[in-house]
């Protein structure tokens, strides 16, 4: 599958309408995800693990109001969830 192909199009309308509904926690999200390709920010482990650590905060908190799972949850160390 390369950039251009939509498997479920009603997938695509979830996750766009969820974008919008969620826009200001998207924003910060990504503003997170931005500042983590800094060059400053990347020589710092203890500020990456932090920015990773608020990432994840924002991604469970919109988890939660969408009645989902925790992105880690049942996921045992080093199998699939963040370290």
């Amino acid at each position: 599958m390369d950039a251009r192909t939509v498997t479920d199009h009603g997938d695509l309308e979830m996750a766009l309408g969820n974008a919008r509904q969620y826009r200001d926690d998207m924003v910060l999200w990504l503003a997170l995800q931005v500042m983590m390709t800094d060059d400053v920010a990347l020589a710092d482990d203890a500020l990456q693990e932090r920015l990773i650590v608020l990432q994840d905060r924002i991604e469970n908190m919109m988890r939660n109001r969408l009645g989902l799972p925790d992105r880690d949850a049942g996921y045992p160390a080093g199998e699939g969830g963040r370290e």
